[in-house]
């Protein structure tokens, strides 16, 4: 009788493990509700930026931004909003997008290709790798850093 008693507290307690493992947990469940609003204002940072939206871009890029280019140089919010909006971006497709948020921190890690048009010259692409940095102020997700750098070429 004592194999049996002892075979089900062993079933039991694997049994339950595994329910534990397929149930998240209240914190992964917010965790994952903040990376999707993460990503949200990510993707509302590049619809305004590809739309030369520039209240949009007021809103969603933080007052304490600083853009670190592969260049060496910084810069702060308002020359990434003049930049943005001098530049003749037609297109922007990301990629490879992945993000960790702690607290009111997010960092974003991805690939992405920005098209460019400027009349009477031939279209062209860049492809990037990125970092941005997102800071939750008032419950809402703004851009805090960025930083990209050029793709090889596959």
């Amino acid at each position: 009788m004592k194999p049996i008693v002892t075979l089900i507290a062993v079933f039991s307690a694997v049994t339950a493990a595994a329910c534990a493992e397929r149930s998240p947990s209240p914190d992964s469940v917010a965790s994952d509700v903040e990376k999707q609003r993460v990503l949200a204002a990510e993707d509302a940072y590049v619809a305004a930026e590809v739309n030369r939206d520039e209240p949009a871009l007021q809103r969603l890029v933080d007052d304490h931004f600083v853009s670190n280019s592969a260049a060496g140089t910084t810069s702060g919010k308002e020359e990434l909003i003049r930049t943005v909006l001098s530049m003749g971006m037609t297109g922007q497709t990301i990629s490879e997008r992945s993000v960790v948020v702690d607290g009111d921190l997010a960092v974003v890690f991805g690939t992405t290709e920005l098209q460019f048009h400027t009349p009477g010259e031939q279209e062209r692409v860049s492809r990037l790798r990125y970092t941005s940095v997102y800071v939750k102020r008032d419950d809402a997700w703004r851009m805090l850093a960025l930083h990209m750098q050029p793709r090889a070429p596959n």
